[in-house]
């Protein structure tokens, strides 16, 4: 059975009212089961991402490699991390200063006036800031479990899913998959070097894509779309062809570039080189009308890559500024700040980067006694919304300031203060990892989790960031400890893969589990993505396979696919207005240049008379 509800033993859903002003949620003490101070359920599991598994390649590689290095651990758990059957191996966390360089859902906005930026770049300025968000919208909390967009947006047993029918594969790993931006198209990234566009109408393979000129071995992790859908930007680890490591048991590591590649030619068009070591995420991103793309590797930096207009080629690289290296999983940017800001989970922590300075500005520390690597902005469609962007403060003239005669017959400037902007905050959900018990190979402190917080903005100038826990979603059977795994959610759900072939899928309102997927084999589950506008659940595996899911009631799947085609006949009308604006646009500037022509002619002419 495709999905299995939760007995009444795991406890029904309830529509209990959520305090949201009790924002700490609760406590660790509240959520553990233990027994005589430690947790009742330790439980061991192999990564078969991190094993000696050998596995066949195609004919581009011509010889067996494997797929992962092993990474050096945290001290705690050194003993683990030498062991075959230990769960988390984390790499190092160094220390060294970073250095910028100038050698050459995926967050767009819209293009507008130019807004003026506060004297001090890094203190925030809620003026500019909003300005920001009022001048380049979010374009990426457009559809959500009560968007009627024909997204998935009920599962229970009177809304149960059922597996589809398809052949979306390849032959080992399948890391990472995104959607094109149209969502008729899935990219998946594979651990064998290449990366497969598949047709979300018939799920029939489109192309395959790999670097035929590249002589080493490639592996493919994550990668992002371009707008226009033509080019497909992926990163993974280039491993040296002709020389192994003994202390990896794997071939050496190469400088691993980005590749963007033309989907059409199936030719790589261009190169990001800047990262040493093996690619985590990728971003696609516009600020300002700028274009760009963001990136986290294994080597501890976080690199912004200034694309041109077209996106094929590269303006600029620059190295996010920390002070020390820190290991980027997931990048995710702020909402309602015209992607000024993003949060990354790094390390075991959370940390809040200005994308414009590039520059880190506050670290939300241990959100796991591991590694915290996923984390993402949703939108809770059962919690309290944030505000409206805020409406810019007005400038008060002092010469124009009305003036009143005070009961002692003096004259006193009346100075009304202005009215206060209400509070602005967003929910980010968050995923980790937990250290292992050195001598137990277990978990040694808690259950595997994922965290709803509150991402709270200053309300003043050069005020401060704060993030609280709300929710903490837990379960006895939820073991999901090793990295390198997403979660997603629609707003009402969140989907939490596992290490052994399931998906949990939570309540995000009442914290219980409302369904289990188990389709995939004994491993890892990597990805799973909402499609926004399809009743579409799509997970992927280290079995190489993806899953794909939809309603199983003739009536929930006939619902949703009406709602389906209405937003696609709402996106088709919005695009052709936009094209027609667009080319209205073009007219009147070349009428503009070709007026400016005529009357320096006339001019020219007055001159010569």
């Amino acid at each position: 059975m495709t999905v299995l509800i939760p007995s009444h033993t795991r406890g029904k859903e309830n529509d209990e009212p959520i305090d949201i002003e009790n924002v700490d949620g609760p406590t660790h003490s509240e959520n553990e089961h233990v027994e005589e101070g430690r947790p009742v359920r330790k439980r061991k599991a192999t990564v078969p991402f991190d094993e000696d598994t050998e596995m066949d390649t195609d004919e581009l590689l011509e010889k067996e490699v494997k797929t992962k290095k092993k990474p050096a651990a945290k001290s705690k758990a050194a003993k683990a991390a030498k062991d075959p059957s230990a769960t988390v191996k984390a790499p190092k966390k160094t220390t060294k200063k970073s250095t910028r360089s100038a050698f050459s859902d995926d967050e767009d906005g819209g293009e507008s006036s130019f807004c003026e930026a506060p004297e001090d770049p890094l203190d925030f300025d809620p003026n500019y800031v909003y300005g920001l968000a009022r001048q380049y919208p979010d374009g990426y909390w457009k559809h959500h479990a009560e968007s009627k967009s024909g997204m998935i947006n009920k599962i229970s047993e009177d809304h149960p899913l059922e597996l589809v029918e398809s052949n979306i594969c390849d032959q080992a790993a399948i890391t990472g998959m995104i959607l094109s931006p149209d969502g008729t198209m899935l990219a998946t990234f594979c651990n064998l070097g290449s990366i497969r566009i598949w047709n979300l109408e018939d799920y029939s393979l489109l192309k395959t894509l790999r670097d035929a000129k590249e002589d080493h071995i490639d592996e493919f992790y994550v990668g992002t779309f371009v707008p226009d859908q033509t080019l497909v930007l992926a990163g993974g680890k280039l491993k040296d062809r002709n020389n192994w490591s003994e202390a990896d048991e794997d071939n050496n590591i190469l400088p691993c570039p980005l590749k963007l590649f033309d989907i059409l030619t199936g030719e790589v068009v261009c190169q990001l080189k800047g990262h040493t070591e093996e690619l985590l995420c990728v971003k696609r991103v516009q600020f300002k009308g700028e274009n760009y793309f963001l990136s986290g590797s294994q080597d501890g930096y976080l690199n912004k890559w200034h694309m041109e207009s077209d996106w094929r080629s590269l303006k600029l690289m620059e190295q996010m500024e920390d002070g020390i290296t820190c290991m980027a999983f997931t990048v995710s940017f702020v909402p309602n700040t015209g992607n000024k800001y993003f949060l990354a989970a790094a390390d075991e922590n959370l940390r809040l980067y200005d994308f414009e300075h590039a520059t880190l500005l506050q670290t939300f520390e241990n959100m796991y006694s591991s590694y915290c690597d996923c984390g993402k902005f949703i939108q809770p469609v059962d919690f309290p919304m944030p505000p409206p962007i805020p409406e810019e403060e007005p400038v008060v003239d002092t010469e124009d300031i009305s003036e009143s005669v005070t009961k002692k017959g003096k004259m006193k400037a009346d100075e009304a203060e202005p009215a206060p902007r209400p509070q602005q905050y967003a929910y980010f959900i968050s995923r980790g990892v937990e250290l292992l018990d050195s001598e137990e190979r277990m978990i040694a402190k808690d259950y595997n989790s994922c965290t709803l917080h509150k991402l709270v903005y200053p309300t003043t100038k050069g005020g401060k960031w704060y993030l609280t826990e709300v929710k903490k979603f837990q379960d006895e059977e939820y073991f999901s400890n090793a990295w390198l795994i997403k979660i997603s959610s629609n707003g009402r759900y969140l989907m939490a893969p596992t290490c052994t072939g399931e998906v949990f899928i939570y309540n995000l309102k009442t914290g219980q589990v409302t369904g289990v997927l188990k389709d995939h084999d004994d491993v890892e589950v990597r990805d799973v993505i909402f499609h926004p506008t399809r009743p579409l659940l799509l997970t992927s595996g280290d079995d190489g396979q993806v899953r794909v899911y939809t309603y199983s009631k003739p009536e929930d799947l006939s619902k949703a696919l009406r709602d389906s085609e209405e937003t696609q006949r709402r996106d088709l009308e919005a695009a052709a207005l936009v094209s027609v604006a667009t080319d209205l646009s073009a007219v009147s500037v070349k009428d503009e240049e070709e007026e400016e022509e005529s009357i320096v002619d006339v001019v020219d002419e007055d001159l010569t008379e």
